[in-house]
């Protein structure tokens, strides 16, 4: 082969692997879905998704998902390690074998990706539970409280201490 001819091959099969390459990129990034959680009273909360921590003391979080699986997630939301609130958010229902039978591809396309609203996108609402939030507020306050006079007890300038 003629040395033009090698190096145009060359080209051509470069800009193949780049063409290949970018579009690779392209489809993985549309593949990607937000979702974003928040809870009902708008607190701040440790949002945990399928047992993961995804963020940290904050009143909304964005997560986001591979929309090649089916949209399931189980969702909790804590603070000082006591769950508040969960939710079960996307496709949980199983369909029975019956069920299958009788649906069509476009259902198991839809269940891909999370339920969206029409101005919002995808959104995950977690219920959260008022009493047990007392109860964590009530205890976190107590802490708070009594912690400095703990630390003022077994302070060497405390009274009693000289002796």
């Amino acid at each position: 082969m003629r040395p033009a001819k090698l190096s145009i091959l060359a080209l051509l099969a470069f800009c193949a692997l780049l063409h290949t390459g970018c579009a690779s990129v392209f489809f993985s990034t549309v593949n990607i879905q937000p979702v974003t959680i928040v809870a009902d009273d708008d607190d701040e909360y440790d949002f945990y998704v399928n047992g993961v921590l995804k963020c940290e003391n904050t009143s909304e979080c964005t997560v986001y998902r591979s929309t090649y699986g089916r949209c399931k997630m189980s969702i909790e939301a804590s603070r000082d390690g006591v769950i508040l609130g969960s939710e079960k958010y996307g496709y949980w229902h199983e369909p029975s074998f019956i069920e299958q039978m009788f649906r069509d591809k476009d259902d198991d396309e839809k269940e891909k990706k999370c339920p969206e609203g029409f101005f919002s996108g995808a959104q995950a609402v977690v219920r959260i539970d008022q009493e047990i939030k007392e109860r964590v507020n009530a205890a976190r306050e107590k802490a708070w409280r009594e912690g400095p006079n703990a630390s003022w007890d077994t302070s060497p300038l405390s009274p009693g201490s000289g002796e």
